[in-house]
């Protein structure tokens, strides 16, 4: 399988490799749906949170002193769309309300589209309490200053996208101190109530251009469709922020969240698997080659019922393609991540986790379930590996619920780089079945996914099953050349055959090759047989005195390859 690689989102090359931990990061995440039950269920610890600012009230609703990723605009967006009960406890007000900064300063960026609030004295160290070039404005506010300017260029300039105050008004930032690993959260338009971004006064150098064009990213996209599921949301500013030079590093735990999670569906509710999530919107832009598909997805939700992946499918149909196929490379594209990245997929395909990839066979028979249900778009995939005996590999795969969908990577020794993408076909009744011919095979992987959509389908659950049939494609009985005066003969006798299409016949003037096709078109096989079943094949190609060098190739019905020995015959030499 080869995919074009475009330099559109190049820059991205240039960012560092991650260090890959055997943690399973997934284990810290925080569940939307868990927050809004401890919502009602802690009235008392987030009446007394309200009281001490947005940090800690986001804390207790996380139940975690630290959150798992830094941005909490999917928990503040939750509240906003939970019950009434929640903000009776005042945990909506001290998440939505403008922060009150001791002695309030304000400095405007150049352009005058943004405000930046921050107080006068300053209860942390830091930028905010440091001016090292005198201008009268702490170094946090010149550089955020800076990461406004920044944003608005890659966001509307560049991509195309709406200012984060359609009505063109000014952009309020306020900077407090937030605290429990929260670099920021942005409140978007309310009835009579204007957006504002909160970034944390702590924010480190390094993090004030990514956390402030995140922030900025989620106003810009929900001025197009303001209902956006919360894992769109977060997915595509975390997309924009890491095209805008945003540490890559930084994502590391959501990127194993993601890629390590198997079965888990895009439209999750973990915070770090909606973080993790941007490799969907990094996917679509890299694929087609053009950043701005995202851009016209949030176009088409509003018209769509604010339902993203609809909207992805409208926009993909007019490019000749379509959800469902997106989402079968999108499965496949995650496994050429870390040390398997072949230079042809992601552009940070290197410096991402390796996906999680599991170990089944070569021993067989084996029997294999994914560890759980694959939710709706979700996927998960095994590796075989090959161990050079000839004969097939036969797979079944039982699937229950769901859309099931499979497809094999088969990778060949000698062959080339790229692997032979082969789909799973299933039967009404929810079994697939294939036949991998395992001579020249080096390794198999195997993709399972669901591609139902969320609240159209339910999860899938898979059984894989595993066996060797020495026979099979074919039971080369005899294989011969033989030279006469013009032409080389070569016959060949099978003593059984089975799901076999056709021959190729290959020559060479050396044993090890190359090889070279001799037959433009495929000569029949008989497909299904018990019994011996013959076939001739003249090469009148050769020249007298040389010796030349054959092997034959069975093609299955699905087009896999099973090679042969090679036999060799030489013409007399001329007179």
């Amino acid at each position: 399988m080869k995919t074009n690689r475009p330099a559109t989102l190049a820059i991205l090359l240039m960012l560092p490799l991650l260090a890959v931990s055997a943690d399973a990061a997934g284990d810290r995440d925080v569940l939307i749906g868990s927050v809004l039950a401890r919502a009602s269920e802690k009235q008392a610890d987030l009446e007394a949170a309200a009281g001490r600012g947005a940090g800690e009230t986001l804390s207790v609703l996380a139940g975690a002193d630290v959150l798992p990723v830094p941005c909490a605009t999917p928990l503040l967006r939750a509240l906003l769309q939970s019950n009434a009960s929640v903000a009776s406890q005042g945990a909506l007000t001290a998440v939505t309300e403008r922060p009150a900064l001791e002695g309030e300063r304000v400095a405007l960026t150049d352009d005058g589209g943004f405000a930046v609030h921050y107080p006068a004295t300053p209860r942390s160290s830091g930028l905010l309490s440091i001016d090292r070039d005198r201008n009268g404005n702490p170094d946090l506010v010149d550089r955020v200053s800076e990461a406004l300017s920044a944003a608005r260029s890659l966001i509307v300039s560049r991509l195309g996208l709406p200012a984060p105050r359609p009505d063109g008004g000014r952009l309020d930032i306020y900077l407090g101190d937030v605290g429990h690993g929260v670099e920021g959260y942005a409140v978007p338009s309310r009835p009579a109530a204007a957006p504002f971004v909160v970034l944390d006064a702590g924010l480190s150098a390094d993090r004030v251009v990514p956390a402030t064009l995140h922030q900025v990213a989620h106003l810009s996209l929900l001025s197009l469709a303001e209902r956006a599921p919360l894992w769109w949301d977060e997915a595509s500013a975390a997309f924009l922020a890491l095209m805008g030079g945003g540490d890559l590093r930084a994502h590391e735990a959501a990127f194993r969240a993601r890629l390590q999670s198997p079965g888990r569906g895009l439209a999750a509710d973990g915070l770090m698997l909606m973080e993790g999530s941007l490799l969907w919107p990094l996917f679509l832009a890299e694929s087609a080659g053009d950043p701005s598909v995202v851009r016209l997805a949030w176009e088409e939700m509003p018209s769509v019922g604010n339902d993203p992946l609809v909207a992805i499918d409208e926009v993909l149909r007019r490019l000749g393609r379509s959800l469902a196929d997106a989402h079968r490379e999108f499965a496949a594209w995650n496994l050429f991540t870390g040390e398997r990245d072949d230079g042809q997929h992601y552009s940070i395909g290197r410096s991402l986790p390796a996906a999680g990839l599991a170990a089944a066979g070569p021993e067989t028979p084996f029997h294999l379930e994914p560890a759980g249900p694959l939710e709706p778009l979700g996927a998960a995939a095994f590796r075989i590996p090959g161990d050079g005996r000839r004969g097939s590999m036969d797979l079944e795969i039982a699937a229950e619920g769901g859309r099931p969908a499979a497809d094999l990577l088969i990778f060949y020794r000698g062959g080339p780089s790229q692997p032979l993408l082969v789909p799973v076909v299933f039967e009404a009744a929810g079994t697939g079945r294939i036949s991998v011919p395992s001579g020249d095979v080096r390794e198999t992987w195997i993709v399972l996914r669901n591609d139902a959509l969320p609240g159209a389908g339910g999860e899938a659950r898979f059984e894989l099953r595993g066996s060797a049939d020495p026979y099979a494609p074919y039971d080369l009985a005899s294989f011969a050349a033989s030279g006469s005066e013009i032409s080389i003969l070569l016959d060949w006798t099978t003593a059984s055959e089975r799901d076999l299409a056709g021959w190729n016949i290959y020559r060479s003037e050396t044993p090890s090759g190359p090889f070279t096709r001799l037959n433009s078109v495929a000569v029949p096989a008989v497909g299904d047989s018990v019994s011996d079943t013959g076939y001739i094949f003249v090469d009148d190609f050769v020249r007298p005195g040389r010796r030349y060098y054959y092997l034959l190739e069975g093609l299955t019905r699905p087009g896999l390859p099973q090679r042969s020995q090679v036999v060799s015959a030489r013409l007399p030499a001329s007179r």
